[in-house]
């Protein structure tokens, strides 16, 4: 005899969630509970239902706000690559006509569909403002996971769903998500190389700089408050065709110069901390890495060699920095110990190896390797071991940088023709282009810390 199909449904259901929702009881309180778990590289994405919020009265301009708040939010958990959206298409029941509260939620109708989680939300607008609540369910263990109410300008949709967003990764991970990051990087669409800043997503990019020149390697500030960057704006006392250091704080929008001294002043990385960052300056007749603070006072020579030191990338705790050298010939990656002052080679496959990155976590480095007649994205423990390759196919791909969670990783491709800056999970999968509206080529992506304020 065949059991009913929303009974062998449920009883799937149930074991996969056994495996994959990952709820921690031991030492968490009901309300502290991870339901995801973001370190796991096989974590399946989440079946989730996103109706449209319903419209509770204000306003009746505010009506077509259901589904824009609705979409905003689910093209937002998508990103992550955590959450799989369902089709509203596929839902049973009006949105505006079913309910939001617990005792109101038909459980088996979207445990049918195919649903683990279920957002079910509501809102007015009213005087200009725009009053959103979010409830959150566990459809498996029909349950209400949290509930959120939000007030802001109505036309405040974004932010909003995105404040929402992050306290829901929160809620389910046990820390922040990225939706109140930013990227920068280097964009042409001017004619000349200047600094742009978007959303984590790609999201209204706006331009920094306009120094008509060439900028480069833009890098946050631990404190997301202030971008180091390199620009050939007005060259240096030894040459014109020199760059230097620059520092924008981005409260203000001022620049300062960081460093202009005879030769190189290039590939600023600040310290996790905060304070001062690593450079490479050619004062000396050799490229080497110093330490500087943000008055462009030098405080240390960190490497002193007849190979270039170029490129380097800070370990989360500081101690060590990752960096590219051609002492063996062709480039390579090294690791520096600042404690003792010494340098291991890191990477002994492929001809050309450059732009480590450390990931936030601090167990492995992405860098971009050339092989086979192509840039491809590479990660590498610390210790030399788990060489893995991320990105392949057609095009190169470089230049990559961590999401601050250490989940994602963006950098440039010209896979389908025009340089542009691509995502991926950290085990590679996932990969797609941003999905900038900005002409022109974008390279050098920097992805910023999480940010307490808005700089927009």
């Amino acid at each position: 005899m065949k059991r009913p199909l929303l009974t062998v449904r449920r009883l799937t259901l149930a074991l996969l969630a056994i495996g994959t929702l990952a709820f921690i009881l031991q030492a968490l309180p009901v309300a502290s509970r991870i339901y995801i778990d973001i370190s796991s590289p096989s974590q399946r994405k989440i079946p989730i239902a996103i109706p449209a919020l319903r419209h509770e009265g204000g306003d009746a301009a505010g009506y077509p706000l259901a589904n824009n708040l609705a979409e905003s939010l689910g093209g937002a958990l998508t990103f992550t690559g955590l959450f799989q959206v369902l089709n509203p298409k596929m839902f049973l029941q009006d949105a505006q006509q079913m309910g939001t509260d617990l005792a109101e939620i038909k459980f088996a109708e979207w445990s049918f569909l195919g649903a683990d989680m279920l957002v079910r939300g509501s809102y007015r607008v009213s005087g200009g403002k725009l009053e959103v609540t979010f409830r959150l369910f566990d459809v498996i263990n029909q349950t209400q996971i949290m509930k959120k109410s939000y007030l802001d300008e109505a036309t405040a949709v974004r932010q909003i769903v995105l404040r929402f967003a992050d306290d829901m990764m929160l809620q389910l991970t046990g820390e922040p998500g990225i939706f109140n990051t930013r990227i920068a990087f280097v964009g042409n669409g001017t004619g000349h190389k200047e600094i742009y800043v978007a959303d984590f997503d790609g999201f209204s990019p706006r331009r920094l700089t306009n120094d008509n020149s060439i900028d480069l390697n833009p890098e946050w500030s631990q404190d997301g408050k202030s971008l180091a960057y390199v620009s050939y704006k007005k060259g240096n006392p030894s040459q014109r065709e020199n760059p230097n250091l620059y520092l924008m704080n981005l409260l203000t929008k001022s620049v300062q110069i960081l460093s202009q001294r005879p030769g190189l002043n290039i590939s600023p990385a600040w310290h996790p901390q905060g304070g001062k960052l690593a450079v490479t300056l050619s004062v000396s007749g050799n490229s080497e890495l110093y330490l500087i603070d943000t008055r462009g006072q030098i405080l240390e020579q960190l490497t002193k060699s007849f190979a270039i030191a170029v490129s380097p990338s800070w370990s989360p705790d500081g101690r060590k920095l990752a960096y590219v050298s051609n002492r063996t010939d062709k480039p390579q990656i090294y690791i520096l110990d600042l404690a003792g002052n010494t340098s291991t080679r890191l990477t002994f496959e492929g001809d050309y190896n450059t732009s480590p990155a450390w990931s936030p976590r601090g167990d492995r480095i992405a860098f971009s390797g050339f092989y086979e007649g192509k840039f491809n994205i590479f990660l590498i423990s610390p210790n030399g071991n788990d060489l893995r390759q991320l990105t392949g196919g057609s095009g190169n791909n470089e230049n990559p940088c961590w999401s601050p969670d250490g989940r994602m990783i963006l950098f440039q491709s010209d896979r389908q023709g025009g340089t542009t800056l691509w995502v991926m999970l950290a085990n590679g999968s996932d990969q797609r282009p941003l999905g900038l509206r900005l002409g022109g080529t974008h390279t050098e992506p920097a992805w910023s810390p999480r940010l307490t304020w808005n700089p927009s």
